[in-house]
């Protein structure tokens, strides 16, 4: 009897309060009243500043160090980037693919490498009730309809299971599709923190239930893509929203009526039928944008940065600091 208790007091706890990346419980009544508290006035624009830092150790013989990060730059309607710093300044800035990178080399490196990118930046609110607002249709070119359509590594489109869902899904309008998309991914899915620096994609998030912000925006654009509507996965930062981590990932769908839109999934995941229909159309200007590629060669097909190194293993760690 005290075993079933135990047991019964561990699943309680467990369903409740959800932990965090550091092991700490997170209520999902704080969560929604968090969320509530937030969509009450939401602001127009933010500017925000903060630093991203990168230290390598190199405990044994290190020949060379190359680094590569993706940089924010301006969007219009999402964000405009005010100023970045380097120390030390980069051996290159490139362009690829719609995306804005920052290489650095180190020959012979010291035994501690420190890189910080300081970064000041205005966000602007932008969801669908913004773009039902403004009515601005952005539409791609053809080329960037089949990218966004397509299936792809962790975009499952062509799946069966993604098939079969999406075959299930209706809705009078676009908007009312992609609404039904969105609840079908919070009602299955539950979140959980991943330790893969790629995720696990949409299949299987799909098949097993779990997964965080990378797995519920591959799934939701795998089963947009899967009903023709182009959809995007966005790689950035958040200003807290997300409580375990200021990297994020969400979605951007393209609707005939108003253009790309973005939508958040992994935020939107709340019990409350009130609160979560006011995140999928509501979200704050806290999203700092840095690809719209999920699988991004030059990286390697990881996120936000990559680093090789020629000669004994090196270790890496990298922080965000906002100001």
């Amino acid at each position: 009897m005290k075993m079933r208790r135990l047991f019964l007091m561990l699943l309680f706890i467990s369903s409740v309060y959800p932990a965090d990346a550091g092991g700490r419980l997170i209520p999902r009544q704080r969560r929604e009243h968090l969320l509530t508290r937030r969509n009450a006035s939401v602001q127009s624009k933010i500017i925000v500043e903060f630093d991203l830092s990168y230290d390598f150790s190199s405990p044994g013989e290190t020949h060379r160090i190359n680094f590569i990060v993706v940089l924010p730059k301006t969007i219009p309607d999402r964000q405009s980037i005010l100023s970045i710093k380097y120390s030390p300044k980069p051996s290159r800035i490139f362009h690829k693919n719609g995306n804005r990178y920052a290489e650095f080399v180190f020959i012979k490196p010291s035994r501690q490498v420190e890189i910080e990118i300081n970064i000041r930046a205005e966000l602007f609110r932008y969801d669908l009730l913004t773009a039902r607002k403004k009515r601005k249709k952005d539409r791609p070119q053809d080329y960037q309809f089949k990218a966004f359509l397509k299936q792809e590594k962790h975009i499952e489109k062509d799946h069966y299971q993604i098939q079969e869902i999406a075959d299930g899904i209706e809705g009078q309008t676009e908007i009312d599709i992609v609404k039904n998309i969105y609840d079908y991914v919070i009602d299955n899915m539950e979140y959980t923190i991943r330790s893969s620096r790629r995720g696990r994609g949409a299949v299987k998030a799909l098949q097993s239930g779990k997964g965080d912000c990378t797995e519920y925006a591959d799934l939701l654009v795998a089963i947009c893509r899967a009903k023709n509507i182009p959809a995007s996965v966005v790689t950035g930062y958040t200003v807290g929203v997300d409580p375990t981590s200021s990297k994020h990932n969400w979605a951007e769908v393209y609707l005939q009526e108003y253009g790309w839109v973005p939508f958040d999934p992994s935020t939107g995941d709340i019990e409350n039928a009130i609160i979560r229909d006011r995140a999928f159309g509501r979200m704050r200007p806290a999203y700092i944008y840095l690809s719209y590629i999920r699988n991004d060669e030059v990286l390697h097909n990881y996120n936000f940065s990559l680093y090789r190194y020629w000669g004994d293993r090196v270790r890496f760690k990298d922080s965000i600091e906002f100001k």
